[in-house]
């Protein structure tokens, strides 16, 4: 006998439409731009209806930066476990790569909303989601660390610096990404070539083959 598909409650779908909405706003109007008024508005609620959700604009802003960086986390996360024993650093790093990118672009309200609200939302809010980000970017450190230990990454490469290019242009592909001219794939495995195929430790030619090739040169 076929089972009756569960009934997700109506506080919840709401709940979820508030938050959507409030991620859009938030992106497109900044923190002081947008009020409790018209994120009721946009999910066609009394004004006063919205408490029911959340008790505050803050509280409302610290749930959508909250969801946007779990999201981010706990795909990349899963991503790099789901990554068979045995493989190659470059094997875990373009998952993680992939899953970063794929989970900004599909919640894209949230990234861009937290792109733009970071500076200005209250001082304990902002906080909390650096120690979110703190978390991800050792998991980045973490990840790119155990590659150099291997071998498979420059010795003399500066992996804390190499971290912070990695996120910053993952994270700025929010801003540009178009479904419609380039998979995702496809941009993932070229990220992944930037990074790790410019970070290949390589082993410098023969003294001999030097002298050869600048005196074919001549």
């Amino acid at each position: 006998m076929p089972q009756t598909p569960r009934r997700i409650p109506k506080s919840t779908i709401s709940h979820r439409r508030v938050l959507d909405a409030a991620a859009r706003l938030f992106h497109e109007r900044g923190y002081a731009g947008t009020t409790l008024r018209a994120i009721a508005a946009e999910v066609q609620l009394e004004a006063g209806s919205i408490y029911y959700h959340f008790k505050s604009k803050d509280e409302l802003i610290e749930a959508v930066l909250d969801e946007a960086m779990a999201r981010v986390i706990g795909a990349g996360r899963a991503a790099v476990e789901a990554v068979p024993a045995g493989a190659t650093a470059r094997m875990r790093i373009e998952a993680a790569i992939h899953a970063h990118v794929a989970t900004i672009i599909e919640i894209g309200d949230y990234t861009l909303a937290t792109r733009r609200v970071i500076g200005q939302v209250p001082e304990e809010v902002r906080q909390r989601l650096m120690r979110q980000r703190d978390s991800y970017g050792r998991f980045w450190q973490d990840l790119l660390e155990q590659a150099q230990q291997t071998g498979e990454l420059r010795a003399d490469a500066d992996m804390h610096l190499a971290r912070m290019f990695i996120l910053g242009g993952l994270n700025w592909t929010a801003e540009w990404f178009k479904p419609d001219r380039r998979p995702l794939a496809e941009v993932a495995a070229a990220f992944t070539g930037f990074v790790v195929d410019g970070l290949l430790a390589a082993a410098p030619a023969p003294a001999t083959s030097r002298h050869r090739r600048a005196g074919s040169a001549r």
